[in-house]
């Protein structure tokens, strides 16, 4: 996700990048690998992130990550942060966008939220949106939920989300997250959490395909999952995120 992300990004009006190669697709036996759908041709992870960084439009937000090699010893006193969004639409779009600030250990937001409305999306290319800084001394640890919504799409409701989290992920603790999952009859799942969650997945089932998996899932926030292939009276899939206690 994080690649073609920016790889996406740098399309934008100076083409600096024209595209990428996936590598690979799929497994020629069963292994752990960079592939995006294993052997049984059951995708992972991978499959659904870079579905969503290149969608026809796509919200991102990034916060300027510290070098790797010091980061866990000296936390930087601030952290920029920068928002755009990607169009591959070939006409110029007016859009809402939507930034919040929320603890990952309360799930209430630690300062107003910041929305930017009548954006004008640039057609076949990037535009950015906000840019701003995270104090790390002062501030608790909290996710940047980014959304946006376009005029004239999907009956009014968000076209695309992205979530930026403080890192490393193994200093954050992921305990009740309050996630709740409800089949809305056999081809919708309601997905809702009171506090930040990373990574919900979804079972890959035989002849079952879900329209999203690998979410990150915000309070306040209620996404719809699309399902196929799943028949009344057939036992709902299962699911977990990063950091679910074992039953």
């Amino acid at each position: 996700m994080f690649g073609y992300r920016g790889w996406r990004r740098q399309w934008g009006q100076q083409r600096r990048c024209g595209g990428a190669l996936v590598w690979q697709l799929n497994d020629c036996w069963p292994v752990t690998s960079w592939a995006i759908v294993d052997y049984f041709l059951r995708k992972k992870a991978a499959y659904y992130a870079m579905r969503r960084v290149l969608a026809p439009v796509a919200v991102a937000v990034k916060r300027a990550h510290h070098d790797w090699s010091v980061v866990h010893a000296r936390v930087p006193k601030t952290s920029e942060y920068e928002v755009w969004v990607a169009s591959n639409q070939a006409a110029e779009a007016t859009a809402t966008v939507e930034l919040r600030f929320i603890s990952i250990a309360t799930g209430k937001e630690i300062k107003e939220r910041v929305v930017r409305k009548g954006i004008k999306l640039a057609a076949n290319g990037t535009t950015d949106v906000m840019a701003g800084s995270v104090d790390n001394v002062r501030e608790e640890a909290h996710v940047l939920a980014a959304r946006v919504w376009v005029e004239g799409w999907e009956h009014g409701g968000v076209v695309s989300r992205d979530v930026d989290w403080p890192q490393p992920l193994k200093y954050l603790d992921f305990d009740a997250r309050g996630v709740e999952v409800t089949a809305l009859g056999h081809e919708r799942i309601l997905v809702r959490a009171a506090k930040p969650t990373k990574g919900l997945v979804f079972e890959e089932r035989t002849g079952v395909l879900v329209h999203d998996s690998a979410l990150d899932v915000v309070p306040g926030d209620d996404q719809v999952i699309k399902v196929r292939g799943l028949g009344p009276g057939e036992a709902p899939l299962r699911w977990t995120y990063l950091g679910r206690p074992k039953e």
